[in-house]
């Protein structure tokens, strides 16, 4: 294959690790409620997880799950407070503590240099809204080294439905068989990139069992196992 494009997932692939974001950012949110807000932390948790999961529900893979807004204003409504003033606040101390906890995955750098050098283009292909990806890859440093980011919100539907993947090959102007995707979740990146004619590479860092998928993919356990594969297609 002429490698023409190389795809990356955002969370728990460029940078380690989301799910730790997400359980400080809830321990942030629960002392934000008791300090600010007059109501016991772990209500304020609970309100918040279940307005995320009736977003889900009523609109399973639309990017709108997504919105930390939205999940503030259900939960804020819930406990019969004002949503107009506080959810955007909820919002900022919600993702500044993902934030906080972000790390850039060795290697990640030095590779997309060489994509770049190498005429690859490359794009972030990730399920959430844009303006928080767009911070993510400014703290990662990473904002002046890809070419596009693809959000699902810009996309309409997240992984892996093909919207964002088509997206992602417009922009770079190459072909399904000129481009991969490397992703830490197998059914959103891998899958939906096999669906869609683009080579598959799993990074499978936290060591799941194989799941069941007859055509070929790569799967890696690190970043660096990723990078030096990605670097055997441009040969």
């Amino acid at each position: 294959m002429g490698l023409k494009a190389a795809f990356f997932d955002l969370d728990d692939t460029l940078y380690e690790s989301f799910q730790a974001g997400d359980r400080y950012a809830y321990d942030r949110l629960a002392a934000f409620a008791q300090a600010e807000l007059g109501v016991p932390g772990d209500a304020f948790v609970a309100a918040f997880a279940e307005a995320r999961a009736a977003l889900a529900r009523s609109q399973p893979g639309m990017p709108p799950l997504h919105d930390r807004v939205l999940a503030a204003q259900g939960a804020l409504e819930r406990l019969g407070l004002n949503a107009v003033r506080h959810a955007r606040r909820v919002h900022e101390v919600y993702w500044q503590a993902v934030y906080d906890k972000m790390k850039r995955r060795p290697g990640v750098l030095e590779l997309l240099d060489e994509l770049r050098a190498a005429g690859v283009k490359t794009a972030v292909c990730t399920d959430m809204l844009a303006d928080v990806q767009m911070e993510k890859l400014e703290r990662l440093g990473l904002a002046d080294k890809v070419d596009f980011l693809v959000s699902s919100e810009e996309a309409g539907q997240d992984k892996p439905a093909p919207p964002i993947f088509a997206l992602a090959l417009r922009k770079c102007g190459c072909l399904p068989s000129e481009a991969v995707m490397v992703g830490d979740n197998f059914r959103h990146d891998v899958q939906g990139a096999l669906d869609c004619g683009i080579a598959g590479v799993w990074l499978n860092w936290t060591g799941l069992p194989k799941p069941a998928e007859l055509r070929a993919y790569t799967e890696v356990k690190d970043f660096a196992e990723a990078a030096d594969y990605i670097r055997t297609l441009l040969c």
